[in-house]
């Protein structure tokens, strides 16, 4: 065994299986073939013939399915609680097939390269792996080779990117380890679509990051990048913690400019309503002092007219 075929031995046993290996079906389209596959990574594999058998039964077509509801899907399965969320999955992948083929049939796959590059090219929900489980199954068990495929592997440096379909075949096929054709094509799919986007590859996050070429260098310069970025969040904690700092300080200043404005307003309301309390006693005293003159004239009077009254009195006696 050649050192690539061990590294790619070695490469297989690091990639985690996110789904079940689908089992390739007798007798049904690729349509249902690439449905059974979607619907292994939730079912059982006899769950998931039957749940084929049961939607088969209930709608009319595909095109009939994929349009339904899902709590409508739900119904005819009986799949308990998970039946929604499966239902779900078959109209997302019915309706992935559609917008990418126009049409509720997979059959180009065998024999329409074009078609079923354009097809492949991008498949967010249905994803590389299970696009690389129907095309081997539409060749015969021949191994997959698509873009995504050939940037992975070129990456890895296992084998280099080329134009050609049949010269990358070749390059391929003396590296897959022997009865895992399937495995290699399905799990490098995976690779493809959850980590090592053609644009913006998540190299620091994929499992095969130690073993990439091209992954160790994208993570050297994430990691530069990410402390940068730490530098970058430090500076502006800094900044703002200053900026943070002079607006307390600020705020601090108004809050005690308007303190002793509140003071010397309380203090001015004060000596005003002293001044005004003495004003009205001031008035309140004189006003009582003239009462009481008044009073005491009345008094005077009232006495000088009985002292003539009782003279007149006696002088008349």
């Amino acid at each position: 065994m050649s050192k690539k075929s061990d590294l790619t031995a070695k490469l297989l046993a690091k990639i985690p299986q996110q789904h079940p290996l689908p089992e390739p079906l007798a007798d049904v389209s690729l349509l249902e073939q690439g449905l059974y596959a979607i619907l292994r990574r939730r079912l059982t594999h006899d769950e998931a013939r039957d749940t084929i058998k049961r939607l088969r039964a209930a709608f009319e077509d595909w095109n009939e399915l994929r349009i339904s509801q899902a709590q409508e899907i739900a119904g005819h399965l009986s799949l308990g609680a998970k039946g929604t969320r499966v239902a779900s999955d078959v109209r997302d992948y019915l309706h992935e097939v559609f917008q990418r083929s126009h049409g509720m049939d997979l059959e180009f796959l065998r024999d329409d390269p074009q078609s079923t590059q354009r097809f492949v090219s991008i498949l967010p929900f249905i994803g590389m792996g299970t696009a690389h489980y129907l095309l081997y199954v539409a060749s015969n068990n021949e191994l997959p080779v698509t873009p995504a495929l050939m940037r992975v592997l070129d990456r890895i440096g296992l084998v280099s990117r080329t134009a050609s379909p049949k010269k990358a075949r070749a390059a391929i096929e003396p590296i897959v380890p022997d009865d895992a054709t399937l495995e290699f094509a399905v799990k490098f799919g995976e690779i493809a679509t959850r980590w090592c986007d053609a644009r913006k590859p998540l190299c620091h996050q994929c499992v095969l990051v130690d073993d990439c070429k091209f992954g160790k260098k994208a993570f050297r310069d994430w990691k530069i990048q990410q402390e940068r970025l730490e530098q970058q969040r430090a500076r502006e904690a800094v900044r703002l913690a200053i900026l943070q700092k002079k607006e307390d300080g600020r705020r601090a200043r108004e809050t005690e400019r308007q303190r002793k404005k509140d003071a010397l307003i309380s203090a001015k309301r004060a000596k005003d309503a002293e001044r005004h309390a003495k004003s009205e006693a001031k008035k309140r005293q004189l006003e009582d002092e003239r009462l009481a003159k008044l009073k005491a004239g009345e008094a005077a009077k009232r006495a000088k007219d009985n002292e003539r009254e009782r003279a007149r009195v006696e002088a008349e006696a």
